[in-house]
């Protein structure tokens, strides 16, 4: 029977040796550690999971990254090789350099519904057909694909009313419409041989569908709406069963620590005991094996529906150097001048690198977290009490973290470049950093005025709430005060039982006349009944004694309040500062009910709503001229709001840590009665 060693039972240390450098000793007797020695390889292990995680991470979002650039410079690329690419403003363009097709490989056609009345058309017909189609709808239309011999297969856009119009005037028109094609039986004008020659170009024609996205972009998807749904499903089931693989590996790592650490499990013969650990490392490597091959599947899916999914085409307004093609080591311009004689051009983004390489980190680290886990079992093995305390660290480090997350991706938003923030996939820093959301936002003198009503209104509001909600709730609180029940039931039965909205409007703005005043922010918000039974309640707490001897030595109320109270009551006083700023400085629509007019005096938070609401209204209107153009395409509706929200949020999280050491205090203390 293997049991632990009776010197690793009854001898904590050994001999003096409890200093750092002696941990390896210490684990190779197999010795308890020091707290010293307990506490550096805790620190050190969490350290080490911590950095795993975030190289896992890191190199995930690269690699995805990595995998959604060079797919949109693989579509551009495809998308200039073809004759004809969508324009911004729905029309078909040409490039000014635009590459000979010359018959070999996949054929390109782009579909597109930023002009819902358009459609692809396809025909198998001769060249004097053709002309006849074009005596019809205009010349240039149709575009030949492949020549084979009599006849040739043609693609053009036009409405179903033009097509009308085409099939009317040339009798025994095989003209199809290309997205509504069920069979090749439109295939019948040319010989057996040129209709399967025909066949064979129409299966390599490859089709990218354009959709409109944002102000200045174009989003291209290779996949049918079919093809992406059950790729996001086949992800979804990827994702759940690397979750169930995942709590499989803590369970056996539980299991493994149960053999290691568990009384029962040290009576078990050693064969048993030896057999069963055995057991348990060979089913956590198979489901650490499962957990990597799980995450390998998701990244394929991923990959593919990246490939199937959006991509953006930036249309910047930049001007090309006679639409040459640049460097192949920069981003690629193609200059073309759409219907409105503008120039514009279009940017293919630079290739990057390194993708499988950031893959496989991913997938090591991955590997590494799960066998450490086991390591970590069996390195703390002697220790006593050590697994809830470090399970403790770990989720509260991981609470952390989600809560952080969102802040960091909000903030790494807001200093994204637009149409790059389109794509998704920002992390906690940006892709492609830019100043011009702040730019768009503080750009107008009247969001500095706006501030500064936003900051003065908070300070007073703050300031006359505390005074007059401190003293009633002072006054409420001495026992000798008769009315102060019938008072206080009043008082609390206003925080139940209110006029509403309505008749609260009425009140401000016809009766009290505040509408189009700064008063409005002011006089409405003075008391709060909430705060008055919060700061009451801290004050019943304390002694009695004070008060009384303060009035045998001749103080009166207000001195009572002023000299012993209030200095006493700072942590609910701060605690009630604090959610009385708060709400002060993030209302808004008090302004929209009372001050929208446009000479009332407006708030920041007022301002930056409207501009959330009128961010898509205005982007689509930058689209008008070239210079308007060339600033939104920097910025887009997501990139205002995260900027909006860090304007807005800023301030509070300023203030926050000097009142944090009260803020707990006070709602403890003023919460219960001491």
């Amino acid at each position: 029977m293997s049991t632990i060693s009776g010197a690793a039972q009854k001898t904590p240390y050994v001999g003096r040796k409890k200093g750092i450098r002696d941990i390896p000793e210490t684990i190779r007797k197999g010795y308890r550690m020091a707290p010293g020695q307990l506490r550096f390889c805790v620190i050190a292990a969490v350290v080490l999971i911590l950095a795993l995680l975030v190289v896992m991470i890191i190199a995930g979002n690269r690699a995805a990254n990595g995998v959604a650039i060079n797919e949109e410079a693989q579509v551009l690329q495809d998308a200039v090789r073809a004759e004809r690419i969508v324009a911004v403003d729905g029309n078909t363009i040409q490039f000014a350099e635009k590459p000979v097709y010359d018959g070999n490989g996949k054929r390109l056609i782009l579909t597109e519904k930023i002009v819902t009345s358009k459609s692809y058309w396809v025909t198998m017909s001769p060249e004097s057909e053709i002309a006849e189609y074009e005596k019809v709808i205009g010349e240039g239309r149709f575009i030949q694909v492949d020549n084979f011999g009599n006849n040739s297969l043609w693609i053009t856009m036009a409405t179903e009313k033009e097509m009308n119009k085409c099939i009317a005037a040339v009798e025994g028109s095989g003209l199809v419409q290309l997205n509504n094609m069920a069979n090749l039986d439109w295939l019948n004008r040319g010989t057996d041989e040129e209709n399967k020659k025909a066949a064979d170009a129409f299966a390599n024609i490859e089709f990218i569908q354009f959709e409109k996205l944002g102000t200045t972009s174009i989003r291209l998807r290779r996949g049918t709406e079919g093809e992406i749904s059950e790729a996001e499903n086949t992800w979804g089931h990827y994702r759940l069963l690397r979750i169930i693989a995942i709590l499989l590996l803590f369970a056996a790592a539980g299991a493994y620590a149960y053999t290691l650490k568990s009384g029962k499990m040290q009576k078990k013969p050693a064969g048993t005991l030896k057999a069963v650990r055995a057991v348990i490392l060979a089913v956590g490597a198979v489901i650490l094996a499962l957990t990597v091959f799980l995450t390998i599947q998701m990244d394929n899916t991923q990959d593919r529906l990246i490939r199937q999914g959006p991509m953006i085409m930036a249309a910047d307004g930049e001007e090309a150097a006679d639409g040459e093609v640049e460097g192949e080591d920069s981003d690629q311009k193609f200059n073309y001048v759409d219907t409105k004689k503008a120039e514009r051009t279009v940017t293919i983004p630079k290739t990057v690198a390194g993708t499988g390489t950031h893959r496989t980190i991913q997938y090591i680290a991955i590997a590494l977290l799960g066998i450490i886990a086991f390591a970590l079992v069996y390195f703390f093995r002697y220790e006593r009490d050590l697994g809830f305390p470090t399970f403790n660290v770990i989720i509260l480090i991981i609470l952390m973290l989600i809560t952080v997350y969102p802040v960091l991706n909000t903030l790494a938003t807001s200093f994204n470049d637009g149409t790059d923030a389109l794509r998704g996939g920002i992390g906690v820093l940006p892709r492609k950093f830019s100043m011009k959301s702040y730019d768009n936002i503080l750009s107008k003198d009247e969001i500095f005025d706006a501030a500064w009503v936003s900051a003065s209104k908070t300070v007073i509001i703050t300031v006359i709430n505390l005074f007059l909600t401190g003293m009633l709730s002072f006054a409420l609180s001495r026992k000798e005060y008769v009315l102060r029940k019938f008072i206080t039931t009043v008082m609390v039965l206003t925080m139940y039982v209110n006029a509403g909205l309505i008749p609260t409007y009425l009140l401000i703005s016809r009766t009290l006349n505040l509408a189009h005043t700064y008063w409005v922010y002011i006089i409405p918000t003075m008391l709060s009944c909430f705060n008055m039974i919060v700061i009451r309640t801290y004050i019943t707490g304390l002694p009695d004694a004070l008060v009384e001897s303060a009035r045998i030595d001749g103080a009166g109320d207000l001195r009572v309040y002023w000299r012993i109270i209030f200095p006493l009551c700072t942590p609910v006083l701060a605690t009630v500062a604090l959610f009385v700023a708060v709400g002060s400085w993030n209302s808004w629509f008090d302004t929209r009910l009372y001050n929208a007019g446009q000479r009332d005096p407006k708030t920041l938070q007022y301002l930056l709503q409207m501009k959330i609401l009128t961010a898509g209204q205005n982007a689509n209107a930058a689209n008008t001229s070239a210079d308007a153009l060339k600033v939104s395409s920097k910025t887009e509706p997501i990139t205002i709001r995260a900027a909006i929200t860090v304007v807005s949020t800023v301030p509070i999280l300023v203030v926050y840590p000097f009142l944090q050491k009260y803020f707990v205090t006070g709602m403890a203390l003023g919460s219960v009665k001491g």
